[in-house]
C-alpha cells in the first residue's frame, strides 16, 4: 500500500489543500530520511555517516570563526550529549581535537586534524554525488525552484507559532 493511498483513505472527505499539505510533509519528512540514508551508504567506505560528515565540513569552514560544541549542536540539530558522543569518536579516530579556548577556559574550541582534512576531502565528492544524482531527477530549474520553496517552508517552520498557527 503506498503512501499516497493511505493517505487518501486517512484524509478520505477533507478538503484538497489539506491532503496536499500532510502529503507534501510526509514526504519532505520520507526524502530526508532516504536521503541520510544514501548518503550514510556512500560514506560507509571510510566509517563515516551523514552527522560527523556534516561536523567535519562545519569544522573545515571554522577556520575564520572558531566553532564550539554547542554552535555544532545547533547546526547538526542534535543535543549536546549527542555532539558530545559524535565529537569523542571523531577525536578518538584523530579527525578532530578538542582544545580550551583561551579566553574562556571553560569552552571549548574544535578544530580538524590534518587526517581529518584528508578524510573530508575523499568523502566531500562521494556525498556530492548523491546530492546531484538525486536532484538530477528534476533538473537543474526544478532543483532551484525546489530550494527556494524549502527555504520558504523553513522559514515558515523557524517563526511559526504552534499555539497560534493558522
Amino acid at each position: 500500500m503506498s503512501l499516497d493511498s493511505r493517505l487518501e483513505r486517512i484524509l478520505a472527505g477533507k478538503p484538497k489543500p489539506l491532503l496536499d499539505a500532510v502529503t507534501a510533509s510526509r514526504l519532505l519528512l520520507h526524502s530526508a530520511v532516504l536521503l541520510e540514508q544514501r548518503v550514510n551508504e556512500a560514506l560507509a567506505p571510510h566509517a563515516l555517516h551523514m552527522k560527523e560528515y556534516l561536523a567535519l565540513n562545519l569544522l573545515a569552514d571554522s577556520v575564520h570563526e572558531p566553532l564550539r560544541p554547542s554552535s555544532l549542536s545547533v547546526s547538526l540539530n542534535a543535543t549536546r550529549t549527542q555532539v558530545t558522543r559524535l565529537l569523542d569518536g571523531l577525536e578518538q579516530r584523530r579527525l578532530v581535537m578538542r582544545s580550551a579556548d583561551a579566553q574562556d577556559r571553560r569552552s571549548l574550541q574544535l578544530q580538524l586534524t590534518q587526517q581529518g582534512i584528508a578524510l573530508l576531502a575523499q568523502a566531500m565528492p562521494l556525498v556530492q554525488a548523491v546530492y546531484l544524482q538525486i536532484w538530477s531527477s528534476i533538473g537543474d530549474s526544478a532543483t532551484h525552484a525546489m530550494q527556494l520553496q524549502l527555504r520558504q517552508v523553513h522559514d515558515r517552520l523557524q517563526t511559526m507559532d504552534t499555539a497560534t498557527a493558522d
